[in-house]
């Protein structure tokens, strides 16, 4: 869990955001965001093989800082972003989404746009802004305690997974407390805004080719991928904590995740893309990732999640026939995906990551890169 750190008390009647700092228990990364210098290798060519080769040298030396000047340039933005998501004048906007336990804002600061995730108590119907007033999350079931938990641990999770690079996840800036006459009324949970379609949106099932959407899977573990190689699991893998953003995809959603090896105290996840282990309580690993991941695929392509019903999957009957199949079951929980019908070797790879007994089910995001390489390389898809 996190500390808070209180700042001076507002003035009355005014809406005060403030930074949470994190405890000394999850240790903020600080990025370094230098700019990297241009290098290059002395070449002891011939005169002749120099000339030969000086158009293409000066082709390569013009692309290299061309990438140098872009990625300072990219560099520079996400500071400055980072410096934008700690002032106290940003404003939330207009509703983006509900989803199951906040709701997703439009927010500005300056010239900066971000997509501001809340959460709010029942203080914010009286005191809250006129943006969040009224508006509700999903789920109403769920206290004010467990969200404020969910959304301090996405904030954690975020400082493990933050680079200076280019991510395949959402981008976290930073994390404020809103209170009013010095009354909490909730948290903002600022990242960037991200303009696209998530894959359980059933346009894309329409309009990408069977092609198109083997890219955007192999995109897909590549992000669950960049999150494993931290040793953080996810936890919530299911189509719509995928999002489409101009060819590229990201992931999203850090609410649950958890580090490798920890062993839940509670079923974590969405009904439908459960593992076994989750279901009784095991501890979680990568291969739990990758079994909600297969079954996310086989829904993306047109198959359905798996039936798990909230109210059954507290009995104790469930929790027991979970862990025979996670001890004895070898059959993959998705039988067959009839949109790849012609490329039974992707078909193969996506099912295995649904093994219910774990010690047989796909390892890796790295052994299944591979094979979803080998099958598009069979298949003549190109997935660069």
């Amino acid at each position: 869990m996190t500390d808070l750190k209180d700042s001076d008390k507002p003035e009355q009647g005014h809406i005060e955001p403030e930074q949470v700092v994190l405890s000394n228990k999850i240790k903020t990364r600080v990025l370094v965001l230098d700019a990297l210098g241009v290098g290059g290798e002395i070449s002891l060519e011939s005169d002749t093989a120099r000339n030969e080769s000086s158009t293409t040298r000066s082709s390569t030396t013009n692309l290299s800082r061309r990438r140098y000047l872009d990625r300072r340039d990219d560099i520079r933005s996400i500071r400055a972003s980072f410096e934008a998501a700690q002032a106290d004048d940003y404003e939330i906007k207009e509703v983006m989404a509900r989803g199951a336990e906040a709701v997703l804002y439009r927010a500005v600061c300056g010239a900066f746009t971000f997509c501001s995730k809340s959460i709010r108590n029942g203080w914010n119907k009286w005191l809250g802004s006129s943006a969040s007033k009224g508006v509700e999350e999903k789920l109403d079931n769920v206290s004010y305690k467990t969200k404020t938990r969910h959304i301090q641990n996405e904030y954690a999770i975020s400082q493990i997974l933050n680079e200076e690079n280019a991510m395949p996840i959402v981008r976290i800036y930073s994390l404020r407390r809103v209170r009013r006459f010095g009354i909490e009324l909730g948290y903002d949970l600022l990242m960037e805004y991200l303009s696209g379609h998530d894959l359980g949106d059933k346009i894309l099932g329409k309009v990408l080719p069977i092609e198109d959407k083997i890219r955007v899977m192999y995109q897909a573990v590549q992000a669950l991928s960049f999150m494993h190689k931290k040793r953080v699991i996810h936890l919530d893998i299911k189509p719509s904590n995928f999002m489409l953003v101009s060819g590229k995809v990201k992931l999203i959603d850090f609410g649950v995740s958890v580090l490798a090896g920890h062993h839940p105290r509670a079923i974590t996840g969405t009904g439908g893309y459960l593992s076994p282990e989750q279901v009784c309580k095991e501890m979680v690993d990568e291969r739990s990732d990758l079994f909600a991941l297969g079954i996310a695929f086989s829904v993306f392509l047109g198959g359905r999640p798996l039936t798990q019903p909230q109210d059954e999957l507290v009995t104790k009957h469930c929790r027991d026939e979970a862990r025979y199949h996670l001890e004895h079951t070898e059959t993959p929980a998705v039988a067959d995906i009839p949109a790849l019908s012609e490329m039974p070797l992707i078909t193969e790879a996506i099912r295995s990551c649904t093994i219910m007994r774990r010690d047989k089910r796909m390892p890796s995001c790295a052994l299944l890169l591979a094979k979803l390489r080998e099958g598009a390389e069979k298949y003549g898809i190109a997935l660069n």
